[in-house]
């Protein structure tokens, strides 16, 4: 049994795929960086090489996710390149620089192709070559740090590579012989192992993406947090946050407005009061405004959206 490493390198550039996205609900998918990744660089290069394919299929699935440049430029900020980022804290604390509700991280748990000679007889040898991947998604909560999930997926698979057969020479009468002959059946050894690595790291990342999807479907929705009117166009009332802050289609915001009493207070400042002003129910979010249509008064910039529960 031998390790191909010398070529694995340039096989799994040509197997897993990187995906860049960034579209409303943030999800950011990052290696972990765990201690085996951080001292064995084939690992390390496969670790990465799944994360990529994971963020392309959690993306296919509708999944949306951090563009890969963001999430460099804040690990490389931060200082995160050589730490462990499977402890939970760290995790949050990356999803958080990122605005992001979840952040999944990828550890791989077992990464070999190997082949291994089989004598069939005395004169015929099979070579078969095995594809082992593991890896584990941990699904994180930016805000409370709790992990949501941990899937798990594995893929296994072996394949004939070559067969090789040996005949030895026959002395027949008369002085005639026939020699000795060695013939061998069977593919290009490196394209057989960039398709079992491209095979299993489809599968995996498949699965993993399948469950985590299926995670988020279920998660608890982000709370919208308070925003500002931006003003009235076209009949809407706009606010000035989208779903990149929790604001969804149907929620509903009571606008208030900040009116002076005429009091004013120990630090010579006025005391204001707040008075309501409308009820927004919002029928149309991007990732950075939202608007709807107000029940009762008539809304003005700066009016604060409190959402209701």
């Amino acid at each position: 049994m031998r390790m191909k490493l010398t070529s694995l390198l340039g096989i799994l550039l040509a197997s897993f795929s990187l995906a860049s996205g960034q579209t409303a609900q943030r999800l950011v998918v990052l290696e972990a960086n765990s201690p085996l990744a951080r001292t064995n660089p084939i690992f390390a290069f496969v670790e990465t090489s799944v994360t990529n394919s994971l963020t392309t299929k959690l993306a296919q699935q509708g999944v949306a996710v951090v563009d890969r440049a963001s999430i460099d430029k804040i690990i490389k900020e931060q200082n995160f390149q050589n730490s462990d980022r499977s402890d939970p804290d760290t995790a949050a604390r990356i999803g958080k620089l990122l605005g992001a509700q979840h952040i999944v991280l990828v550890e791989l748990d077992a990464a070999s192709y190997t082949t291994h000679d089989e004598a069939e007889s005395s004169s015929r040898t099979r070579t078969t070559g095995t594809v082992i991947l593991k890896a584990t998604a941990k699904m994180v909560d930016s805000q409370s740090a709790l992990i949501l999930a941990a899937p798990e997926s594995s893929y296994t698979d072996s394949v004939l590579v070559a067969e090789k057969s040996k005949s030895n020479g026959v002395q027949l009468p008369y002085g005639f012989k026939v020699p000795a002959k060695n013939s061998q059946t069977g593919g290009d050894p490196q394209v057989i192992q960039t398709q079992e690595w491209t095979k299993a790291g489809d599968a995996v990342t498949l699965e993993l993406a399948t469950k985590l999807a299926t995670t988020l479907s279920s998660a608890p929705k982000p709370k919208a947090a308070s925003s500002v009117v931006a003003g009235i166009a076209g009949g809407k009332v706009y606010l000035e946050s989208g779903s990149k802050d929790g604001i969804a289609v149907g929620q509903k915001f009571q606008v208030l407005r900040e009116v002076p009493t005429g009091l004013i207070n120990k630090a010579g400042k006025p005391i204001m009061d707040k008075q309501a002003v409308c009820v927004l129910t919002v029928s149309s979010v991007d990732d950075d405004s939202a608007n709807g249509s107000c029940q009762g008064g008539l809304p003005q910039k700066n009016d604060v959206a409190d959402p209701m529960q």
